[in-house]
């Protein structure tokens, strides 16, 4: 039996704690999940929604006379091809869960898997590197993406720790992950080989003709798929609004719920980081130097829209947060770890608990709004429109998709159902092309003071009139409108609404058609 002097010079941790340590942290972050019906996202209900229709949503009537499934090779694939899947073990909303699960688990492993290949061990810093897994991206429910970049993490850090196998199987299994991560999310493949890129850029001494022949291996088959890939993109363009989106990058890196951004704890974060550096309790890994500032780069030059996507501008800051921690190494004592390692899950656990908090009461809304659906027409058509001035403490975004839950529970037409070419694999039927929103400039409802003018099809505004051109004479089109006020009752709507239903945060109004054009979905009772 040791003596008392040696039981106090024994390690307070075991050396497996940062393992224990990470599990709770992974834990503690996915449990909102599980607490709530469904995560207050916005995007969660299209995503949701698209997985019905491929689970076989799509083969019922009427849903299968306004959308259809056209599997094709497409860098966006992770959750289509997984929660569909699942839900033949379990529940469909349960399979999403799952999945959002994983990718949450991913981004906690990922920096500490990156962290034990460059050091040989498991430190404080890739626990730390856990609070940006609840970033803009995991908040606004981009599935696909989120999956693809904890993925990228663990596959990068495969790269590291597989430093001294023989080139040729290394090369042919890193080319396969990386086309394994093109079809979760394009962003993932083009991440990951910027990664590798700039870590083998960054070591010493630099074989040029040997990194340059490794990148081309790895490079060349997702290159060949993306020249080759089905469809065209919508709006290609590429656009950059770098002042007036440097908050929202710096907001977006780790949020307490959906818009509402962990400034203190960014703050804090910041503050201890710089003065570890200055106090030399933290040092960078020297090989990861070049990865972080390519990292850093992209997270303050990224495009606000490239390749018919929005929100570019968001997707990187979380990720160079994670890779910095990831490739630090903190020295401190023994009694001053412990303590670290308890106050950052002592964080982790407060802002699970604030999520959750918030998705259970998202949960009362949601109930409402699903049990309000009953009264619509099966086969209807809906859109959504916003209240113009419902500008306040609740997020209008919150609730930007919530007609894709009628898609499921009415099989109605939706407006803002993910169709765009190139991009996904829901397609629009022939009958309703042409109606519905199928580039992201034209992914969210219109403000309710622009009805009338959409009505008429005189929108003086050419951009909004381009992104919303879809909605030109929406009556025609369209029976139902579901009118969002989260922050309070409106006061006035266009005379062409009748009013149907009053939420508490919502009214779904019935379209009077103006004569010269009729309706093509179901009767109205």
């Amino acid at each position: 039996m040791p003596s008392r002097k040696e039981r106090l010079e024994m390690p307070l941790l075991r050396p497996n704690w940062p393992c224990l340590a990470l599990a709770v942290a992974a834990a503690l972050l996915i449990l909102p999940l599980w607490l709530a019906d469904a995560p207050a996202m916005p995007d969660y209900p299209a995503r949701l929604a698209g997985f019905y229709l491929i689970h076989g949503g799509a083969q019922t009537s009427p849903l299968s006379g306004f959308y259809s499934i056209a599997w094709a090779p497409l860098p966006n694939l992770a959750g289509e091809i997984a929660v569909p899947l699942l839900a033949h073990l379990m529940p469909l909303e349960t399979a999403a869960r799952l999945f959002l699960s994983v990718a949450l688990a991913m981004w906690v492993a990922g920096p500490a898997l990156i962290h034990h290949a460059l050091y040989g061990r498991i430190g404080l810093a890739p626990l730390a590197a856990a609070f940006f897994a609840y970033n803009v991206n995991f908040l606004w429910g981009f599935f696909n993406y989120c999956f693809a970049i904890g993925l990228c993490l663990i596959v990068f850090a495969g790269w590291i720790a597989s430093k001294d196998w023989a080139r040729t199987p290394r090369l042919a299994l890193f080319a396969a992950a990386a086309i394994v991560l093109y079809f979760c999310h394009i962003l993932g493949a083009a991440l990951f080989l910027m990664l590798v890129a700039t870590y083998e850029a960054g070591r010493r001494p630099i074989d040029w003709r040997h990194l340059f022949l490794d990148v081309s291996v790895i490079s060349v088959p997702v290159g060949i798929l993306y020249l080759f890939k089905p469809g065209s993109m919508v709006d290609g363009g590429v656009e950059f609004d770098l002042i007036d989106t440097f908050v929202h990058r710096i907001e977006s890196i780790v949020q307490w719920h959906f818009g509402t951004p962990a400034y203190l704890l960014l703050g804090v974060l910041a503050l201890l980081f710089v003065v570890g550096l200055w106090r030399g309790k933290i040092m960078l890994h020297p090989q990861m130097r070049l990865t972080l500032i390519a990292t850093a780069l992209l997270a303050l030059l990224a495009p606000e829209t490239a390749m018919g996507g929005w929100g570019l501008h968001l997707r990187f800051p979380a990720v160079a947060a994670t890779l910095l921690f990831a490739a630090s190494e903190i020295s401190l004592s023994r009694r001053l770890a412990v303590g670290a390692a308890a106050t950052i899950l002592a964080t982790l656990a407060g802002m699970s608990a604030v999520l959750a908090d918030q998705w259970r009461a998202f949960d009362g809304q949601i109930a409402e709004f699903r049990a309000s659906l009953r009264e619509l027409p099966r086969g209807s058509h809906l859109m959504a429109a916003v209240d113009t001035r419902d500008d306040g403490r609740v997020p209008n975004q919150l609730y930007w998709h919530f007609t894709e839950f009628a898609l499921m529970d009415r099989s109605i037409f939706t407006s803002l159902m993910f169709a765009t070419r190139g991009q996904h694999i829901i397609r629009l039927a022939p009958a309703v092309d042409g109606f519905a929103a199928t580039a992201a400039r034209g992914g969210s409802p219109p403000k309710l003071n622009l009805l009338d003018s959409l009505a008429t099809g005189h929108v003086r505004n050419p951009k909004i009139r381009h992104e919303l051109r879809y909605l030109l004479r929406f009556p025609c089109h369209y029976d139902e409108v579901l009118l969002i006020h989260a922050n309070g009752k409106s006061r006035a709507v266009p005379g062409i609404l009748s009013l149907r239903h009053a939420g508490s945060f919502f009214s779904l109004y019935d379209v009077r058609p103006p004569a010269g054009c009729s309706v093509i979905s179901a009767t109205r009772p």
